[in-house]
């Protein structure tokens, strides 16, 4: 009786896919799992945090337990403004939102009329094109090579749509350490596509909540600092930036930059969903970098995250079968497999729950209609060492069983 009273994009609105295949493995004993997204509770910084929360309360509480501003809290604002080293840009451009995924919201409710297309990489992130599915924009997606979204594929899309009279918005992309591939963008294909970009006049989305987590190889600029530097075009691209991975997902904490009309258009969206940001969490958050706390605690990530990654890419080198390829990341929490195109992962995720491990079938990072099957997505973060090579080798000892 109550459907009748769903509105039309309540009832077609898709759940978190992820949060239902972790869910069905719980409480499997013995189960080894590399299907979350989860950091290590090891790198929370527990203690630094605890005793800034105290603090904050209790010399601070007058003004943080008070609503705040919508915009996000103006001490983390500069402070996130210091830590990255812009010396044009103003508060103006930034809002702090609850988490990353609010702010993909924000910027997509702000820009996007149902039917309005969204290009994204394929494989992309699954929280992603929950929210773009909920809006109703037509998502299509482009796949990559090993210096991210190809560009010739990109082209010929853009071209096929606006042939068919789509309107095109927004390029969505994660350029370093992408979720789920693993994949980082050249430097040479990041100028390449924000040329086009700025060509054919479609805004660029950059979500980042991995680029920091480099453990090894050169650091490479993100979209965001290329088009606001060197392209001097600060408003074609919106940077998103999580610190879920570095601080702890609990924490909610994140913000995004770009142009001041975008960004205050945000912050209304912003306004009518949660008021406003966690005051106390914000403001912990702006003593935790004022204390000069984050650089260091991000390169003693690295440090701890390094071991997980080689282990993995070790043990895959040495159990896989020769029909399974994986990229090769320098950083962030995940890496992808191609399996054989007659193999589907969906299939393979139900025999390998009764094998004790467990992935993310890569069909789930795919728009509808858009899928692919002979693909999964493993997080090396979250297991122990031990974990990693037990849980490769069943995986492997799976697909030889099944495929010889």
């Amino acid at each position: 009786m109550i459907n009748s009273y769903f509105s039309e994009t309540t009832k077609v609105m898709k759940s978190s896919l992820i949060r239902e295949l972790v869910a069905a493995t719980k409480n499997v004993p013995g189960l080894i799992s590399f299907a979350g997204g989860f950091p290590s509770p090891a790198t929370f910084p527990k203690d630094v945090l605890s005793k800034l929360y105290a603090e904050v309360v209790a010399d601070e509480g007058k003004d943080v337990l008070q609503y705040g501003a919508s915009e996000g809290d103006a001490q983390l604002k500069g402070e996130l403004l210091k830590w990255e080293g812009y010396t044009n840009l103003t508060p103006d451009n930034l809002m702090t939102t609850v988490g990353a995924t609010n702010a993909i919201y924000y910027l997509s409710r702000a820009v996007l009329n149902e039917g309005d297309v969204i290009l994204c990489e394929a494989p992309t992130f699954l929280g992603s094109l929950v929210v773009f599915d909920a809006l109703q924009a037509d998502v299509q997606s482009i796949p990559m090579d090993n210096e991210g979204i190809d560009l010739n594929l990109l082209t010929e899309k853009v071209k096929q749509l606006r042939q068919a009279g789509k309107k095109i918005k927004v390029l969505y992309t994660i350029p370093d350490f992408q979720n789920p591939a693993g994949i980082s963008m050249s430097l040479k294909r990041r100028h390449e596509l924000l040329n086009y970009c700025l060509r054919e006049n479609i805004l660029v989305m950059e979500d980042n909540p991995y680029s920091r987590l480099r453990f090894s190889g050169e650091e490479l600029p993100t979209l965001f600092r290329i088009a606001n530097d060197e392209m001097q075009h600060p408003f074609l691209v919106t940077e998103i930036v999580s610190f879920s991975k570095i601080l702890g997902p609990g924490m909610r904490v994140a913000f995004a930059k770009g142009n001041p009309e975008l960004i205050n258009k945000m912050v209304s969206w912003q306004q009518k969903v949660n008021i406003t940001p966690d005051c106390v969490t914000q403001r912990v958050a702006a003593k935790y970098f004022a204390g000069g706390h984050m650089n260091p605690h991000i390169h003693l990530i690295c440090e701890f995250y390094k071991p997980y990654l080689d282990k993995m890419l070790d043990c895959l080198n040495s159990e896989m079968p020769g029909f399974v390829q994986w990229t090769k990341p320098q950083g962030g929490i995940f890496l992808w497999l191609w399996l054989p195109e007659d193999l589907n992962a969906d299939k393979l995720f139900f025999s390998a729950k009764d094998h004790l491990v467990t992935f993310i079938p890569g069909s789930k990072f795919y728009p509808e209609g858009q899928e692919k099957y002979n693909c999964m997505r493993l997080n090396f973060t979250y297991s122990s060492i031990e974990q990693i090579e037990t849980g490769i080798k069943r995986l492997a000892q799976l697909l030889k069983s099944i495929y010889v």
